[in-house]
């Protein structure tokens, strides 16, 4: 039986750090699951949907943090 080698790393990646490397198959993992979602559900953007699976990531605390520093930088939401 043939033993499944590590993922190739391609040539536009090279340059990354392996923690860059990671960073981005995992981000392009998201994206995947996104536009998966999307299909299912055509009344959505995907680019919203990887937004809210990034938050999904994040902890309550980190979510409320970013959510307030986007309403300050609002000067429209009051």
């Amino acid at each position: 039986m043939a033993v499944p080698s590590a993922p190739s790393t391609p040539p536009v990646m090279a340059h990354l750090t392996p923690d860059q490397q990671a960073w981005l198959r995992h981000s392009e993992s998201l994206w995947r699951k996104a536009h998966e979602l999307a299909r299912l559900h055509p009344d959505h953007d995907p680019s919203d949907l990887y937004h809210a699976l990034r938050c999904l990531e994040l902890t309550p605390a980190e979510r409320l943090r970013a959510g307030l520093q986007r309403g300050r930088l609002r000067a429209y939401a009051r």
